[in-house]
């Protein structure tokens, strides 16, 4: 069960790589770079769902022997579109969708040339227009938990799923605070875009990729379900609050609103 946070505790490419990503040393000397091999290709940033991108978007293609990795390819509507990788490690490389970029499965090439294989699932590229205004913020298979005042100070809802579990903003807004806290572990708050209220995300794997001030999209990757602070299994604590988290306004159920959600998304 999650705890709330106490006001007071608010606060204000690879240069190397292993035998699983790249090149590596051995007694005999360098051994080269494996065959590049994707596994997956999700949209993190500009997204409709995982697997559904718009053009400007921003994809991690998920593999293996990825370090060495220096364009993606997306088809268009005049054959392949190669696109430079905007960072790239052992086992993922991120890119842009671009604008006349096709639903495809996409592959990626190394500097090699040799390219990999398609992804085994497409990555279908929709219109900016059908980005919801609202998404679910778990996307993954989950249970309700502990509820609003299921216990002293329990001021959201537990939304149970597996640790590593992908979470995305619920709607457009700006992260207003990024901190690791004692009953939180890693959490965000983000200030939702058109309202006055705020929306908190606890008990996160790691500290969110996002940073303070930045502005996110519905749908956006901002963290990984975890079990960081006061925290009993894998969780996401969510809380809603109208007006400011900590700064005059107050915590609501936030219930029925995210069962709104999951069944729209």
């Amino acid at each position: 069960m999650a705890l709330a946070v106490a006001a007071c505790a608010i606060p204000a490419a690879a240069s190397g790589a292993s035998a699983s990503g790249g090149a590596s040393a051995s007694s005999g000397g360098i051994v080269a770079p494996g065959q590049p091999r994707v596994l997956d290709v999700v949209c993190v940033s500009r997204c409709v769902s995982g697997h559904r991108a718009t053009p400007g978007a921003v994809v991690t293609v998920r593999g293996r022997s990825l370090a060495y990795v220096q364009r993606v390819v997306f088809r268009g509507p005049g054959g392949p579109i190669r696109v430079p990788t905007t960072w790239r490690a052992s086992r993922t490389v991120g890119a842009k969708v671009p604008k006349t970029a096709q639903s495809s499965r996409p592959y990626v090439v190394d500097y090699r040339g040799k390219a990999s294989n398609r992804s085994p699932r497409e990555l279908e590229v929709v219109p900016p227009s059908q980005i919801p205004e609202y998404v679910f913020p778990v996307r993954g298979p989950h249970q309700y938990w502990d509820g609003f005042g299921a216990g002293r100070g329990h001021e959201g809802q537990d939304v149970g799923a597996a640790c590593g579990t992908r979470l995305v903003a619920v709607t457009d807004g700006r992260i207003q605070y990024k901190a690791y806290q004692s009953a939180a572990g890693n959490y965000i708050v983000i200030d939702m875009k058109g309202t006055a209220d705020d929306v908190a995300y606890m008990h996160l794997i790691k500290p969110s990729m996002t940073r303070v001030g930045q502005s996110v999209q519905a749908g956006q990757t901002v963290g990984y379900v975890g079990q960081t602070g006061d925290a009993t299994g894998c969780h996401l604590h969510f809380e809603y609050w109208r007006g400011d988290w900590y700064g005059g306004g107050h915590p609501i159920d936030p219930a029925p609103f995210l069962h709104r959600l999951d069944r729209t998304s």
